[in-house]
Formats: C-alpha cells, structure tokens, sequence
C-alpha cells in the first residue's frame, strides 16, 4: 500500500513538472494580458518562479514585436480613458516600419482642445495634419490624441490619456524609446511646455509652436516650474501679431524661463496665431528632433514639485513636500503679464457652416461671457452694431474695442433673437504660474556609485537603480545636502522590476530596483 501511495506521489510530482511552464511564457502572457486580476496573478506566478533579474531585463530588451504591412495611412482607433469616456485617437505607422529596429515616435496635440466637441472626422484631421507628413517623411510613427473640455492635454482626464496611449503604441509597436517627442501648436504647443515642466520621462524633446507657458497651471492649475525645462529640451516658437500669444508678450516668459536654467531654443516669425505662418519651419524643427534624442540616465537633474504626483524626473522623484522654510537658494522664478486681450470668452464651433459664430462652449473661469449670459449653442450674428457672419468678422469687431467697454452681442436662441448685454474686464495682471503650496526643489547627480542632491523642503525622495547608472554588488551612497543617508549594496527587486516597467513600457529605463529615503 505504502508503495502504491508513494508511485501515485512520483506520478503526480512528474505530471505537475511536466505541465509547469517556463517564467518567459509567463512573462510574455503578461506582457499581452489586458484584465488587471489576471495580470496580477501572472506577475505573481513569473515573481515566485525566481528568474535572474538580468534575465528579465534581457527579455523585455529584445522584445520581438509582430510584423505589420504598415502603408503609411491613418488608422483610426478609440480608448476608454479614465472618466469612463471613449474617445478616438489616431495612429499613422510609415510605410517603411521594420518591427526589427526602433522606430521614433511624434506624439502631436491639436490647438482648442477647450472645446466640448471632439473632432468631427478623425481621418480627415489625420489626412491634413502637417506633422503626420513630416514625421512620414522621415519614418518616424505618429500618433494623434484627441482632446476636448474635460479632457484637456493639461488636466488628468487628458493627459492620463496621452499618457496611456503612448503605451499602447509602445506594447504594440518597436518603438525607439529615446526618440519620443511631443510637438504641437496653441493648445498643443501650451501643453508641451506643461509636461515638460511635470511629465518629461517619456521624451527626448517637445516643440511648443505658439503656445503659452503658463497655461497649464492658469488653465489646469497644475505646479508647474521653469528650472523643470533644464531636464528636456523645447523648441518654442512665437510671431509678431499673434492675437493670443504674440512675441512682445511672450519674450519674457521664455527670457524668465532660460534664466531659471530652462533649455529652450527659440524662434520670432512675422505671422499672426496661425500655423500657416510658421510652417516653414518645420525642416529646423525635424532636424533640431533628430538631434536630441533622450538621455535615459542624465547625470545631473534639476525638479521642483509641490507634489509627488508631478515628483518624478528619470531616475531620480521627490516623494513629498514639507512645509519648512525654502533654502536661500531655492527661489521662485515667475514673472507677470499685463492682460490687455479683448476675449469674450467661448469656444467657437470651428466646423460651423452656417451665418454667424456657434458657440461651441464657454472658456474656463470668469469671463464677459459668462457674466452676460451667453450659452453653448447660441450663434452670435451681431456684435454691436457689426454684423457677424464669420470669425473673421468677429476678430475685426474685437480690434475696435478697447478693454473695459461695455458691448452686447445679438445671438439666436430656441428660434429667437436675443440681446446680452456685457463688459470686458479693465486691463489687469496676472503671475505667469500660480504658487498655491510650497515646493520642493533638488538638484541632483551621481557618479562612481554616489548620488549627490541638494535639496530644499525634501521630505523624502526615491532613486531608482538601474545598472547603466551605478556599479552593482558595490555600495550606493546617497547624500543629502551633504549627509549620507544610504550606504548599502541595493539588491534587486524583481517585483518593483516587473511593475514599474508594466507601467511605462519603457524598454530603456528597466530599473531593477528602488531606494526610497523618508528625511524627517
């Protein structure tokens, strides 16, 4: 009987090595596995078979990625984003992409992304989008978030979604990790400024044609910091007459911004806010991409955050923020504008065919428009005494008037015309970012095994290891503000591994641990 029992045991210790897999096939499900509980339990079950960490690395590395028969034209998708809203987006793979070798990847953002409507035809958007051809051109992928009031490139719905969908590209394509940059015009070019100052790891580099600095913390009240822009560089570009953004108005904050140790270059053209005029720069902006790749591991960084949401800069984040007094050297760069603009305050409907100027929706915070009582939907067919029939007749009405003034708009609502009456606001100024908490500000380096930072109002921060940076079996000694608060040999974490590179897609930055050092 005893001999029975323990054959049965023999057979059903063969039977269960037999039909254990390898952690790779486990990995690989992993890596392909959309439901969250199910990748749970293959992380656990690649976690608990014990691989080599260099083996994992290895593995995520070489990456083989299906072949596609890419022909170069816009295929339109759509994605669940975090407010339950399915939204389209567009991809546009070259015709030449091999998926044996990294490809770059321009990310481009549409201008009135404050609108409520979404664009109308995707595909005819993509068609006519000036950075899909130059990015074909040069066999770079494109990919075309869509944004609207809501989800904005500045606020979490929005760039949690571009966040997301560069993923999607990285899990689905060979995407050359160190050659994704963002570019974009008005809103588009406002939002590379943004997440250069509070997103940059994804990029090698944003270019912000037209746009405003400020806008992503006047509009999405995120903290943003000038002295960020040290870390990634942006092309920026202005023109003379731009009735939003002009170039008198907007050299300061760029002169603010490269005093604070932000690497922008930048361009003035003649033109007003239209992309038309500076479109011809588009082979200096293609060439100045190309020669700035990422830098995975910089040896130096500069960040400053009011939070740990917006804490994170390559290798190196700051976990929280204390109250304490700033250090002597831990100044505010900011500067103020004089706010003369003569805006109503709506979105118009850009796809409107009919007399007038639908009204799309209302802008953000106060303004004439919400004061006076004008609606999403109302066509504006007088301005005044002006007929309005077009934008552009709108725009002529506006340089008349002067800020301060009162004025009405003659609108047709539910079958009728109405009259409201308003006032433009008297000239005012305004601070470039708003300040709302304190910040926490370090600069950062490391070399030959020792991270140096100093730092003013740093609770606590986290290093994340990876073996291009530091020498491993060898002591890690971080200093800070000139006190080594860690000497110890960092041994690797295949959990933290696993999850971090689940979250980022990013084959370059597979760090194999973490060192999170709690200051006070």
């Amino acid at each position: 009987m005893r001999t029975l029992l323990l054959s049965v045991a023999l057979f059903a210790l063969v039977a269960l090595a037999a039909g254990a897999r390898e952690w790779d096939e486990a990995l690989a499900e992993l890596l392909a596995e959309p439901d969250a509980e199910a990748r749970e339990s293959l992380l656990t079950e690649v976690v608990e078979a014990a691989p080599d960490w260099r083996d994992v690395s290895s593995f995520l590395d070489t990456l083989a990625f299906p072949s596609v028969a890419a022909t170069g034209t816009p295929d339109v998708r759509t994605t669940v984003c975090i407010d339950t809203v399915e939204r389209p987006w567009v991809l546009v793979v070259p015709a030449s992409y091999d998926a044996a070798h990294p490809t770059p990847l321009l990310v481009a953002l549409h201008g009135g992304v404050g609108s409520t409507s979404l664009v109308d035809d995707p595909l005819e958007y993509a068609n006519e989008n000036t950075y899909k051809d130059m990015a074909l051109d040069r066999g770079w992928i494109t990919l075309l978030p869509l944004g609207q009031a809501g989800a904005t490139w500045w606020d979490e719905v929005g760039m949690a979604n571009i966040r997301n969908l560069v993923r999607t590209v990285k899990s689905e394509y060979n995407v050359d990790d160190d050659r994704v940059w963002m570019i974009g015009f008005s809103d588009g070019a406002s939002a590379g400024f943004a997440h250069a100052m509070v997103a940059p790891s994804d990029y090698g580099a944003f270019v912000a044609l037209n746009g405003h600095i400020g806008v992503g913390s006047l509009d999405g009240d995120l903290a943003t910091y000038a002295p960020n822009i040290a870390n990634t560089p942006v092309y920026a570009t202005t023109t003379f007459d731009d009735g939003l953004y002009p170039s008198d108005r907007m050299r300061g904050t760029i002169d603010m911004a490269r005093e604070a140790g932000g690497d922008i270059l930048y361009r003035e053209f003649p033109g007003e806010h239209d992309f038309d005029d500076i479109a011809s720069d588009l082979p200096s902006i293609a060439r100045f991409l190309e020669r700035h790749p990422r830098d995975p591991f910089p040896s130096r960084i500069v960040w400053e955050t009011a939070s740990g949401e917006f804490g994170s800069c390559r290798w190196l984040a700051i976990d929280r923020v204390t109250p304490e007094d700033a250090a002597p050297w831990h100044t505010d760069h900011n500067t103020s504008l004089v706010d003369d603009r003569i805006t109503v305050g709506f979105h118009p409907d850009w796809e409107f065919e009919g007399q007038g100027v639908l009204v799309d929706g209302l802008s953000d915070g106060e303004s004439a428009a919400r004061s006076m009582g004008l609606k999403a939907g109302d066509v504006i067919v007088a301005a005044d005494a002006t007929v309005i029939d077009s934008l552009g007749s709108l725009d002529t009405w506006k340089r008349e008037i002067e800020r301060g003034d009162p004025f009405s708009l003659t609108v047709l609502r539910d079958g009728g015309r109405v009259v409201l009456s308003g006032q433009f606001p008297e000239i005012s100024n305004y601070l470039v970012f708003k300040r709302e908490a304190p910040s926490a500000k370090v600069m950062a380096s490391y070399s030959a095994n020792v991270v140096d930072v100093t730092a003013s109002r740093l609770g606590a921060l986290c290093v994340f290891v990876h073996p291009d940076m530091v020498v491993l079996g060898q002591p890690l000694v971080i200093r800070v503000n000139g006190k080594t608060v860690h000497e110890t040999i960092v041994e690797p974490d295949l959990e933290f591994l696993l999850r971090n590179f689940l979250t980022n897609r990013d084959r370059r930055l597979v760090y194999m641990a973490e060192v999170v050092i709690e200051l006070d």
